[in-house]
């Protein structure tokens, strides 16, 4: 008996089998891409207050330089991808039409992957990739 559970309920059979439940990896990821967001948000949070005031040069010299751009790529990506797991669980959680639910999240899919690739066109742009 653990926790109070026996063998032979149902409940220990649930927590036993739990990582193939439904929504396991949806619960997962939304919790890895908020660790990595909050990661590089604290990188970057100390880094603008280290680095003080910037003008237009400043900035795009420090965005230029190259492990820069690319955790500030990362950053987009994983706040991004986290954001738009948020909005799938609360269009799942409060839209009450199933079908309309599917286009939602597709609709909800496709406004975080253009702002994803805007990000990274800016961010190329104001680094000098392109």
């Amino acid at each position: 008996m653990v926790f109070g559970l026996s063998k032979g309920s149902n409940l220990s059979r649930v927590s036993k089998n739990y990582p193939r439940e439904a929504g396991y990896g949806h619960w997962r990821w939304q919790r890895v891409s908020a660790v990595i967001t909050l990661l590089l948000m604290g990188y970057f949070t100390y880094l603008m207050i280290s680095i003080g005031s910037l003008d237009y040069a400043g900035a795009r010299t420090f965005v230029a330089t190259p492990h820069q751009g690319i955790a500030l790529s990362f950053l987009v990506s994983a706040g991004l991808f986290h954001a738009a797991l948020g909005v799938q669980m609360i269009i799942e959680d409060y839209v009450p039409l199933a079908s309309g639910r599917a286009t939602l999240v597709s609709l909800a899919r496709g406004i975080f992957c253009t702002a994803a690739l805007a990000s990274f066109a800016s961010i190329s742009l104001v680094a000098g990739w392109i």
